[in-house]
């Protein structure tokens, strides 16, 4: 039996697939996850599997609010800096555990991607400060 490969797609990649293909397979409290079948273009037939986080729009909320809130102090305001002590670490930003583990899960670790990320605009509702890392 040949072994199947798993592929990781964009939403761009599966955006012609119309809602009406998509069948739900599995609910939690985080997430929902849908299924359907396709043709590829050498004739095999596949299978694609969406997952849909939950509360994703609520997080994006917060987060413009918190932005909102950020913009009006000192990046470092109220951290250990202000004391004389060493420079913090500063939450600038809220990723959803789906969306951190598809784009970092390969560069643990890697500073320049994570500041190279948090200026794709696509990204920008997931940051709680507009400034001091761009």
């Amino acid at each position: 039996m040949p072994s199947l490969n798993k592929v990781s797609l964009s939403a761009e990649d599966v955006a012609g697939i119309p809602e009406s293909a998509w069948r739900k397979i599995e609910e939690t409290d985080d997430f929902i996850r849908w299924e359907t079948t396709v043709t590829m273009p050498n004739g095999m037939r596949g299978t694609i599997l969406r997952t849909e986080a939950k509360f994703v729009d609520e997080l994006v909320e917060l987060n413009a609010e918190l932005r909102k809130e950020n913009a009006q102090r000192r990046y470092t305001a109220g951290m250990g800096s202000d004391k004389g002590g060493n420079m913090p670490m500063v939450h600038t930003a809220s990723i959803p555990l789906n969306i951190y583990f598809r784009d970092f899960q390969d560069r643990k670790g890697d500073a320049d991607y994570s500041s190279w990320w948090k200026r794709q605009e696509r990204n920008q509702p997931f940051l709680v400060r507009d400034k001091g890392f761009k």
